[in-house]
């Protein structure tokens, strides 16, 4: 059982990963920069209401000791209710003021505010899943949700549709995720609320709202800030992170699987802890910071592969965005570790701090430059992961001449790499080739060159994470 619900969560995962690269992509391709911006724009502040709708109630639903179909529509129809505040004064907003964030963006804000209450028939119904331990179903939800998205975007973006390809997609997506949502978990709410229920739910409530926002806000903020009236640059930041963004999700499974429950178990054995932790940051940095700066060197191929000359834009920023993340991929594990330690506070002022740092730096970007806007996210970047490491330095013992010994090691994949793909280029080895070939032959040689590098310097490392926790329970 615990195998087949695990197969579930990884389909839905690499079926959503590969759906979202798919249709972003292929609509990106068609619609061009400036449509895609007009979407970025407006979905902006469509997400920054979404958690206060989509993410309230599900948890709370989960950890409910007993639930009740009247706690389960009492939720329903709060979450209807806050969806629909929102709604009216986005939409009355973007119908009244169809300029306010460049040409046209009004109309799709009103639009794409429409999904808001998709978000409260899915939130409700998944937290009931979620409570049924019912994997496959929500795998299957996702699924269905990406086709339907996929099908709806391109179809549109043929069509000649640009923004409202995106709006569809979008619409299609929430709308198919709240409706299988809705009938696997047999969603049929009384007319009925319970204010005791909801205030019973609420401290949990407001609290996976509020982290849903912080981990959504920064990006939005930022994107309204330095290309509010541009929809062409919001196009080339939106795709350029989102390339950015993919990679950097790579990291995630193995950080958390490996980190957080071992962490978690060895946090009364200081020794320990900090053993584990340096193994885990040096494979981190080990095989993801090779894969950054792959990035980097691949950006120009990959921006004419996927999306073509008209987003020639992208390249800078998101070779600077992908150095950044070479350089801080050593450090990736340590949010985990706080968490693990007891000290998730640690995490939340980091946040806090960079979201602080990164609108100031907003204000500082040169009109229209999305290489400004993107160095002024990796200088948020380096200065969020350089506080990280103090704090892993006073609270968690994880002292900074061991961090430099660790953090030079953990690079010595990425350099070689960058040093044999360039001496390459320099040597013409790499002659004049079609860019997917360029980009084949570019992976071949870093791989040669990179991955017995890695298996060398990993073995140790691995050794240490993958090992049992003898004397732990």
């Amino acid at each position: 059982m615990v195998r087949a619900q695990a197969g579930w969560v990884t389909a839905e995962a690499a079926f959503g990963l590969f759906g979202t690269i798919l249709t972003t992509f292929l609509v990106s391709r068609i619609i061009g920069p400036a449509e895609v911006g007009r979407a970025a724009l407006a979905g902006a502040v469509v997400m920054l209401a979404q958690p206060f709708v989509g993410f309230c109630f599900t948890n709370a639903l989960v950890q409910r000791a007993h639930l009740s179909d009247a706690d389960v529509a009492s939720a329903l129809w709060v979450s209807l209710a806050i969806a629909l505040a929102m709604l009216l004064p986005l939409a009355t907003v973007g119908l009244l003021l169809p300029d306010l964030l460049g040409l046209g963006v009004g109309p799709v804000l009103a639009a794409l505010a429409l999904m808001l209450p998709f978000n409260a028939v899915e939130g409700t119904a998944n937290g009931m899943l979620l409570r049924r331990h019912t994997f496959r179903v929500l795998a299957l939800r996702g699924m269905g949700a990406h086709l339907a998205g996929l099908v709806a975007g391109l179809s549109l973006a043929l069509a000649g549709w640009g923004a409202w390809a995106v709006v569809g997609q979008q619409l299609a997506f929430f709308g198919t995720a709240a409706a299988l949502a809705a009938v696997f978990a047999r969603l049929v709410p009384e007319l009925t609320l319970r204010p005791g229920a909801i205030r019973e739910m609420l401290p949990f409530a407001a609290t996976a709202a509020l982290s849903g926002l912080a981990g959504r806000v920064g990006f939005r903020l930022f994107l309204l800030l330095v290309a509010g009236g541009l929809p062409t640059l919001a196009g080339v930041l939106q795709i350029a992170f989102r390339i950015v963004e993919v990679a950097r999700e790579l990291p995630s499974p193995f950080v958390h699987r490996y980190g957080l429950p071992a962490l978690s178990r060895l946090r009364t054995d200081r020794a320990a802890f900090l053993s584990r932790l340096v193994a885990l940051c040096k494979l981190s940095g080990l095989v993801f910071a090779p894969v950054f700066a792959g990035l980097a060197l691949c950006a120009a191929e990959i921006q004419i592969t996927l999306l073509g000359p008209a987003w020639v834009g992208i390249v800078a920023p998101v070779q600077v965005l992908s150095v950044a993340l070479t350089f801080t991929a050593f450090g990736l594990p340590l949010g985990m570790a706080f968490l693990a330690a007891g000290t998730p506070k640690v995490n939340l002022s980091l946040t806090l701090g960079g979201l602080a740092l990164v609108l100031v730096l907003a204000l500082l970007v040169p009109g229209g430059s999305g290489l400004g806007a993107a160095t002024a996210w990796a200088a948020m970047l380096a200065a969020e992961s350089a506080a990280a490491s103090a704090f892993a330095a006073r609270r968690l013992g994880f002292r900074v001449p061991q961090q430099l010994r660790a953090f030079a090691t953990a690079l010595l994949p990425a350099a070689a790499t960058t040093g044999a793909v360039l001496g390459a280029e320099a040597a013409g080895v790499l002659p004049g080739m079609p860019p997917l070939a360029l980009l084949a032959a570019k992976a071949a040689v870093g791989a040669v060159v990179g991955v017995p590098l890695i298996l060398l310097l990993a073995r140790a490392a691995w050794r240490e994470v993958a090992g049992p926790l003898a004397g732990h329970s």
